[in-house]
């Protein structure tokens, strides 16, 4: 919603205080090295759906899952034997697929669906983390009659990865929710963000060329939601800079 969130050729480690996380992470260990396929999502069809999700706060209505496009990666296992490769390879589709949802709401101005908690957390300290800017950049949109257009990063790199207690803690001080594992994700560009005037003009917010390069960490879990499929439902995001680099081992 995930990460590609808030601008992130901006991104900056919003934690203080973790120097206790430096070498918490062991090295890089990797048994499921492959692409992942297009993965596909059955789901039944449901006259109800859209009204269902409208009541839990996802308008417009978007595709169901197994007519998501998901952003391709490469998916990997680097818990070090935490959790198996199946299971890694299992949330790694559920982080896709949460992805094709968020950006299927940034393009389509469905700005309730970042705010509601069925993405992500809906804790206000959740949703600054998560959704801060993104929020910002759909009101610009809509305060001028426009549409915001987003062309997201690519993901090249996904991976499973154990998040240590000392970056926990440092979550909760942060008022957000911690969760022992997370999703590190290296992300590329081309990447941009506008605004579609009403008359035909675009108004840039932000840009990056084939040169960009971000790596970041979000954390969470599998949820199996009746209305959008398994997703990877997310508290929060970190850039991985610093200490946070160990446990994303990009």
């Amino acid at each position: 919603m995930r990460l590609f969130r808030g601008r992130t050729w901006l991104l900056v480690v919003l934690i203080l205080g973790l120097s206790a996380c430096e070498g918490a992470a062991s090295g890089h260990t990797s048994s499921g090295v492959k692409q992942s396929p297009p993965a596909r999502v059955t789901a039944t069809p449901d006259p109800e759906r859209c009204a269902r999700l409208a009541k839990r706060g996802f308008t417009p209505c978007p595709p169901t899952p197994d007519k998501m496009q998901l952003p391709p990666t490469t998916i990997r296992n680097a818990t070090n034997g935490a959790i198996n490769d199946a299971t890694a390879q299992q949330w790694g589709r559920a982080f896709q697929l949460a992805q094709a949802y968020y950006y299927w709401a940034m393009q389509n101005g469905a700005r309730s669906a970042l705010t509601s908690g069925i993405l992500a957390d809906a804790n206000p300290n959740a949703v600054t983390n998560l959704f801060g800017t993104d929020l910002q950049d759909l009101d610009a949109a809509a305060n001028v009659g426009g549409k915001l257009v987003y062309e997201p990063p690519g993901i090249p790199n996904t991976q499973v990865v154990v998040v240590p207690m000392a970056l926990q803690d440092a979550m909760r001080r942060q008022g957000l929710t911690p969760k022992g594992v997370g999703v590190a994700v290296r992300l590329v560009g081309p990447t941009r963000r506008a605004i579609q005037l009403a008359d035909g003009g675009t108004k840039p917010i932000a840009s990056a060329d084939a040169t960009y390069r971000a790596d970041v960490l979000t954390w969470g879990e599998l949820r199996g939601d009746p209305d959008l499929g398994p997703i990877w439902f997310e508290y929060g995001y970190y850039g991985c800079d610093g200490s946070v680099r160990s446990v994303c081992q990009l």
